[in-house]
């Protein structure tokens, strides 16, 4: 059987909330009785903070207000 988890692939300082935010994935793991099987599938990807950035109406692809802004590849 598959197994689901929501796992961190990183974490940055945010401006905009004055802490850290996690950008995180959801991966599908393959049951690992099967021989020769891929790695994981990746279902989703959210920020830890997509919802209280939406509310503030923030700039970005993660709080789905601006698919363009991507604050997790700017530079720190």
């Amino acid at each position: 059987m598959a197994t689901e988890k929501w796992v961190v692939v990183k974490r940055q300082w945010c401006d905009v909330l004055q802490r850290e935010a996690e950008l995180l994935e959801r991966r599908v793991y393959p049951d690992s009785t099967l021989p020769d099987t891929e790695g994981f599938r990746v279902l989703a990807r959210k920020c830890s903070a997509d919802i209280e950035c939406n509310l503030m109406g923030c700039p970005c692809k993660w709080a789905y207000t601006a698919p363009t802004i991507d604050r997790f590849n700017f530079a720190h």
